[in-house]
């Protein structure tokens, strides 16, 4: 019976984290100590930029002139190219 209650337990603490993870009002700056080194995330309050984890930190770059970060490509593109896309993922209802 108690193994039902610490399953549960987890389960709870990983939806509660998932839930988290992404803060539709936040910049987006990731959590670069759970990320490679290298990975590149979207900046929410600015297209023309994005997070880049650079020794264990976030650290913002901007995209060249003309350019917007594009989630899906994962890399700066043209303005022609972009579209805006929600920050978070939609929940299942």
């Amino acid at each position: 019976m108690k193994f039902v209650y610490v399953l549960a337990f987890v389960a709870l603490a990983y939806a509660v984290s998932v839930a988290a993870v992404c803060d539709p009002y936040g910049s987006g700056e990731p959590d670069c100590t759970t990320l490679n080194e290298g990975a590149i995330t979207r900046n929410f309050w600015d297209p023309t930029r994005y997070w880049q984890c650079q020794n264990g930190a976030a650290t913002p770059v901007r995209c060249d002139d003309g350019h917007g970060f594009l989630t899906s490509a994962g890399k700066c593109v043209l303005w022609s190219e972009w579209e805006w896309v929600a920050p978070c993922p939609q929940e299942s209802a």
